[in-house]
């Protein structure tokens, strides 16, 4: 008997709901961890909890560096948004949790 599937819907508990997030959290970043080492894959990942309290992040090789190339424009210019420092003081605020 393999793996049963379950039905994808809202969990009201908030017992189960910051366990199941918990869990969930932990695979996707473990799929993320996978796909970048089985194909060189650039990725960056952030996730707030139920309560939005707490931030959580997954980055390779780095967050900085992921979000610094998405946030650039074809032409090689920043978006709008880091170029008035919008975005950037997000990122600075990221970085001085994490560190």
């Amino acid at each position: 008997m393999g793996r049963q599937k379950i039905e994808i819907k809202k969990n009201n508990r908030k017992s189960s709901l910051n366990t199941t997030f918990s869990k969930r959290r932990a695979g996707l970043f473990k799929k993320a961890n996978e796909l970048c080492i089985l194909c060189g894959a650039e990725i960056a990942i952030i996730v707030f909890s139920p309560g939005g309290v707490k931030v959580f992040s997954f980055g390779h090789p780095s967050m900085e560096t992921v979000l610094g190339k998405f946030l650039i424009t074809k032409d090689g210019a920043p978006v709008p948004e880091v170029a008035n420092g919008t975005v950037l003081s997000l990122l600075d605020a990221h970085c001085e949790l994490n560190h």
